[in-house]
């Protein structure tokens, strides 16, 4: 049979169909054949197969396979025959997941959750610990110093300690001494050690620890000073020279130390002493804290007797009158030294210059050298009588650049206390060779002072006494007693 009819001349052209016609179902031209059914490659198009009662519905176009209509039709015997060539159609399923697929990945997900638990349970589950003989249950994170709070902090802490080994600040130490399953650890590391895995640990109180300190080499160390001896006479025998070397400093304390020493520093030497006049009749009448008011009648006295003194003047009493009062007793031979500026009045509470801070004890000495030369022109005598007479080795160390000596006193009139002229004339009387006596111009009225000297001097000149100043005494040689 021929179905050349079917197909117009224009194989390409497409195909309009104006009415449906009910066709019976085909097998694919492969299966008519005996052919195995090649598989679609995945950019063919999948056209519907034709179902009876469906052919009413819109069909899309088929894909024409060209023939060649003189080709002879081979089909099996018995089967329709098809004059049509026609594409086979590839049908497609979904697979659905196997229930074994399902039963794996729920046993992957219990045992997960298992070894979650265990894990989690592991690293929560408190632990047991008996600290200092007493059994206690901690986290299982828990450190040495969870345990000590927990156990109410059963131990003391250590004190900190300058670079000399003296008490700085109470508990500022380490705050315990901690001994984990026998073994004691760092005090400076302990606190962060972990508990688990032990058994026990012991409290003890802590240990003192050193304060912080810098370490510096080539730096100066001070030299000291050296008090020797008795005596009236303060003088410097040898002079102070730092030394250098390596030094540490407490950063709290400020405290230094030395650790290594390069060059040894020379002491100060302050020798206390007295003068050797070898039995000769010389003596030094000094007179403290003035000019004052009754200075020139004294001067008057000095000078009717033939007598040199020494006048331990107070700086900010040479003005006005003062002034002309000391140039009379630097023409008259008689030396002028300084007895500071204000009697270390302020801080050093006029009699102590150790009361002062080291610059106001330097202030007071430079000022009151600075006054006499203000008024005289000239230089003054570099020694000094110390306010009350107090002028310890922590002065010394702090002005001996200054001054090259301190007058302290052999006799005391207390005329200071304003005794009758009679008893002021009979301590003048009880001299020896080389003393140093003690008077006062100033300070107040001396009325006493000036006929206690009337009294005694025109005596001891008859005697054979010589009155000399200072200056002149220290010419001597020396003794210890």
């Amino acid at each position: 049979m021929s179905h050349d009819n079917d197909f117009p001349e224009n194989h390409d052209a497409p195909r309009t169909r104006t009415h449906a016609r009910p066709r019976p179902a085909k097998k694919p031209l492969a299966a008519q054949e005996g052919q195995r059914i090649p598989t679609r490659r995945a950019d063919e198009h999948a056209y519907p197969v034709e179902t009876p009662g469906r052919s009413s519905e819109p069909r899309a176009p088929r894909a024409q396979v060209p023939t060649d209509s003189r080709a002879p039709h081979n089909h099996a015997p018995g089967k329709p025959h098809s004059s049509r060539n026609q594409i086979p159609v590839a049908q497609t399923s979904t697979s659905r997941p196997s229930k074994t697929v399902f039963a794996i990945a729920g046993a992957c997900v219990a045992l997960a959750l298992v070894l979650f638990g265990v894990v989690h349970w592991q690293s929560t589950r408190p632990i047991d610990i008996m600290v200092n003989g007493q059994e206690l249950q901690l986290p299982r994170a828990a450190t040495v110093n969870d345990a000590f709070e927990a156990a109410g902090s059963p131990a003391t802490a250590g004190n900190m300690l300058d670079i000399d080994g003296e008490l700085l600040q109470e508990g500022s130490g380490t705050a315990y001494t901690a001994t984990l399953d026998g073994q004691e650890l760092d005090p400076t590391t302990a606190a962060g050690t972990p508990l688990d895995g032990h058994t026990s640990i012991d409290f003890a109180n802590g240990v003192d620890v050193e304060e912080p300190s810098n370490t510096a080499e080539n730096q100066p160390i001070a030299h000291g000073v050296q008090d020797v001896g008795h005596g009236p006479l303060h003088i410097v025998t040898q002079k102070g020279q730092d030394g250098s070397g390596t030094i540490k400093t407490g950063q709290v304390s400020g405290k230094q130390q030395v650790i290594e020493v390069m060059n040894d520093p020379v002491d100060t030497v302050m020798k206390r002493c007295y003068p050797d006049t070898q039995g000769e009749k010389v003596v030094a009448l000094t007179f403290d804290d003035g000019p004052w008011d009754d200075t020139n009648e004294l001067l008057d006295v000095l000078r009717d007797n033939g007598a040199k003194a020494t006048f331990f003047t107070v700086g900010n009493r040479i003005s006005g009158n003062g002034v002309d009062t000391v140039k009379r007793e630097v023409a008259e031979g008689h030396q002028v030294a300084t007895h500071t500026w204000d009697h270390a009045a302020g801080d050093g509470q006029s009699v102590n210059l150790s009361y002062m801070s080291a610059e106001q004890q330097r202030e007071e000495i430079t000022k009151g050298f600075q006054a006499i030369e203000d008024a005289t022109g000239q230089k003054p005598s570099f020694v000094m009588r110390a306010p009350g007479g107090n002028f310890p080795t922590e002065v010394w160390s702090n002005v001996e650049d200054l001054v090259v000596a301190d007058i302290g006193w052999d006799v005391d009139t207390t005329d200071w206390k304003r005794p009758e002229a009679s008893r002021i004339a009979a301590e003048l009387m009880r001299i020896t060779p080389g003393d140093i006596v003690l008077m006062h111009d100033g300070g107040g009225n001396r009325e006493n002072t000036i006929e206690g000297l009337r009294i005694a001097l025109p005596k001891l000149v008859q005697d054979g006494w010589r009155f000399v100043t200072i200056d002149e005494l220290m010419k001597y040689p020396t003794k210890d007693n």
